[in-house]
């Protein structure tokens, strides 16, 4: 199962709710592929190298001399989360996630849950191949007037690249709009509301520590949305958790 996640704008949390979904994945961790264009933040943030990773996957790729396995990629953080950290240099990080988009089952393929941070969505990412493969694309979102407002004009963009009844929405942080007002003013379910939680945030930011971190509000509202898509590759129907 392959799941993108995703921003429209700005820096809404996309990459904290990617690890989170991986992490808190019904049965046993997904693996975390960082595939923004832009340049990866989990290397830096856990201390990790950034080889192996993204750029020795798509390199394998591009010569054909990929064989299936994650195994030769992948490093792990203290979440006991496998990762397969993006380069930070952006020109490096958007030659392998466009050689990776363009053989998406390369990247599916790599464990029985794949969830990849695709960053922003700008025009023409290097991303879009992922997304029109994915089970399931969850753009993270802020619930303010003006990132709506810029997200209903980036909309058909996306439905024309990813299939429609595969997208939805979190919400991070407070809005002054219901999930409902949300969904019916873009036409996008609302799956999950992500509430500002410095803990849960800073363990998945690697700046704090701590077990515990899997009790927090963020933590519950990402195992929801996660048991949410790994029992039907999509929510039927939104799994919140009321954001305070």
């Amino acid at each position: 199962m392959l799941v993108v996640v995703a921003s429209a704008s700005g820096a809404p949390g996309a990459s904290t709710a990617a690890l989170g979904l991986a992490a808190l994945w019904p049965g046993r961790p997904g693996l975390l592929v960082e595939a923004d264009p832009t340049g990866g933040v989990v290397a830096a943030r856990f201390g990790l190298a950034q080889e192996p990773g993204l750029a020795s996957l798509a390199a394998a790729a591009r010569h054909g001399g990929h064989a299936g396995g994650a195994a030769p990629y992948v490093q792990q953080i203290p979440l006991g989360l496998h990762v397969l950290v993006g380069p930070g240099a952006a020109e490096t990080a958007a030659g392998a996630v466009s050689v990776l988009s363009g053989q998406p089952d390369v990247v599916a393929r790599l464990a029985p849950v794949v969830v990849a941070d695709a960053g922003r969505l700008y025009a023409a990412s290097p991303a879009s191949g992922l997304l029109r493969s994915a089970d399931a694309v969850v753009l993270v979102a802020s619930g303010s007037t003006e990132y709506l407002d810029h997200l209903d004009t980036r909309l058909p963009a996306l439905r024309a690249t990813a299939r429609p009844d595969r997208v939805g929405l979190a919400i991070s942080g407070r809005s002054a709009y219901t999930p409902q007002e949300i969904s019916g003013r873009l036409g996008v379910p609302v799956w999950a509301q992500l509430p500002t939680d410095r803990w849960g945030a800073g363990v998945l930011a690697g700046r704090m520590t701590g077990q515990a971190w899997t009790r927090t509000r963020l933590a519950q509202a990402l195992r929801a949305l996660a048991a949410s898509l790994a029992a039907g590759g999509q929510p039927a129907r939104a799994a919140l958790e009321v954001a305070r």
